[in-house]
């Protein structure tokens, strides 16, 4: 199986297929004996179902969303987002977690 890489979109599943961006660090996502990798859902469309970023054609990754997949359940790599969209998501995953509580 090709490593899934932080940055890539990928179809996960077989049933009810969706769309996901990996998050983890592409060195985690290569440890053999590690079998998950660590991604945000991709929707058509903004929703309110968390904190989105727009990552070109209609699409957007719901980082309030994060979650783990088993590597082996990623069936399709759809392509790499830019650097730019990359930092994008990273900021707003920092946002979330680093804002203070009051």
């Amino acid at each position: 199986m090709t490593v899934p890489r932080r940055g890539e979109l990928w179809t996960a599943g077989t049933d009810n297929p969706v769309t996901v961006l990996v998050i983890s660090s592409t060195v985690y996502n290569e440890i053999p004996d590690e079998p998950t990798v660590i991604a945000v859902p991709v929707m058509h469309g903004s929703t309110d179902t968390g904190f989105c970023v727009d990552l070109d054609g209609g699409l957007f990754a719901v980082t309030g969303l994060v979650t783990h997949l088993l590597k082996t359940d990623l069936t399709e790599r759809l392509r790499t987002v830019d650097v730019q969209t990359l930092t994008d998501v990273n900021t707003m995953l920092f946002k979330i977690l680093a804002t203070p509580e009051r």
